[in-house]
């Protein structure tokens, strides 16, 4: 009996050592700096419920004036979603990194014309649905802002509806394509918003709103946009912790039920 207990603490050993090295790879994956924009500030947060996490979120800079940015949620949790949530991110570096001409989706190339970011999607789709298992999908948004015009263009694949604050109202944004990994051929548009000086889009994913408290309700997203139209004004961090701070208490627990991640870009 005491063998077969020492087999157990020594396998139980083992595999955590393995989840600690995942996390500390996973957390290689996340952007380490914030690009330093002339007209947008960006700040993200992930708290995963596990050692790794299903979420995903990324920003990077892309020619001379124009910066991605995405949100992930990968169907499943732990190791096999946080692989997932890896094969997404290179997917997507390696197309943001491809030749303009490619990026604007067959144009004359100028990246003025704009990244188009429904072909990125098409392409990161088929390439999740034939390098993953049939279960393997994620729900994606993924938008670019053009600097040098204030246009973000989006295309969001079953994500949920980022928000829009502005003037004291909330707008949510389209969503435009079903999500990323389940179907080879899925189509997905793309839509344009210009963003003006104030603006705040907030990104998130469901561990923001659906926590539940001890009657069963969830946070939903009305008390999020009451939130965040009370609190607009604050720095970017400010609303980050305040809108976690929310969540933890809406449950009464420490312990979350889901991985939390928001990602907030505020044109200045």
């Amino acid at each position: 009996y005491l063998e077969r207990l020492l087999v157990v603490a020594k396998e139980k050993e083992r595999l955590d050592s393995e989840v600690e090295i995942a996390r500390e790879v996973q957390a290689q994956l996340f952007p380490h700096e914030v690009p330093e924009l002339h007209t947008l500030r960006i700040k993200a947060a992930c708290e995963p419920a596990r050692l790794v996490s299903g979420d995903y979120y990324d920003f990077q800079v892309v020619g001379d004036s124009e910066v991605a940015l995405a949100i992930a949620d990968v169907a499943g949790k732990g190791i096999s979603a946080a692989l997932l949530m890896a094969a997404l991110q290179s997917s997507l570096r390696i197309q943001l990194q491809m030749p303009a001409e490619v990026l604007a989706g067959g144009g004359s190339g100028h990246l003025g014309e704009g990244i188009s970011t429904s072909r990125l999607v098409s392409n990161l789709n088929r390439q999740l649905h034939s390098t993953t298992s049939a279960e393997k999908y994620a729900t994606f948004f993924l938008g670019v802002y053009d600097e040098s015009s204030s246009v973000f263009t989006y295309t969001n694949a079953g994500h949920l509806s980022p928000m829009l604050v502005r003037d004291g109202t909330v707008t949510l944004l389209d969503v435009n394509g079903t999500v990323v990994g389940a179907f080879p051929f899925s189509e997905y548009e793309e839509s344009r918003v210009t963003l003006r000086s104030g603006d705040l889009l907030v990104c998130y994913t469901d561990g923001i709103t659906e926590p539940e408290n001890e009657f069963g309700e969830m946070f939903g997203e009305e008390r999020l946009m009451e939130l965040l139209l009370r609190n607009s004004q604050r720095a970017e961090e400010e609303i980050i912790q305040l809108v976690l701070d929310s969540v933890k208490q809406w449950t009464g627990s420490e312990e979350l039920q889901d991985d939390m991640t928001l990602l907030l870009a505020r044109r200045v």
